[in-house]
């Protein structure tokens, strides 16, 4: 058994994912990895386009980098926050920044967790269950 298939969980399959990165490589891996675990995933590369994107996709989980370029992830989160149906969405940071004062900033944000990249596969899988039960 490879190490992907182990990490598959019968709880979090089916989800709506919305991954959210100026990288289009790194956002376009990232996506690939939660749809081989059953998931419905979108992308988006700035943060005009998650906005839009979750209108119509209500995403269950929404990762979110900090750096982007039209906006910062934080004041994507906190416009995400302000729409009712993503109320029980949850939000994760993906960024570089692991100190503290960063860490702080995604909490007032909005955000449930902060995660440093690269993310590990198995805690991501631990998220997506976690985003499945406040479904």
């Amino acid at each position: 058994m490879d190490q992907f298939s182990a990490g598959k969980s019968a709880v979090a399959a089916g989800l709506k994912i919305l991954v959210v990165d100026d990288n289009v490589d790194a956002a376009n891996m990232f996506a690939m990895l939660i749809q081989f675990e059953g998931h419905d995933v979108r992308t988006a590369f700035n943060g005009a386009q998650a906005i839009e994107s979750v209108q119509a996709f209500t995403p269950d989980a929404v990762f979110l980098d900090i750096s982007l370029p039209d906006m910062t992830g934080y004041r994507v989160a906190e416009q995400l926050r302000r729409i009712p149906a993503l109320d029980k969405a949850m939000l994760v940071a993906m960024t570089g920044y692991s100190d503290e004062d960063h860490q702080a900033r995604s909490e007032k944000a909005g955000f449930d967790h902060h995660v440093v990249k690269p993310a590990d596969h198995a805690y991501v899988m631990q998220l997506l269950d976690q985003a499945a039960c406040r479904r």
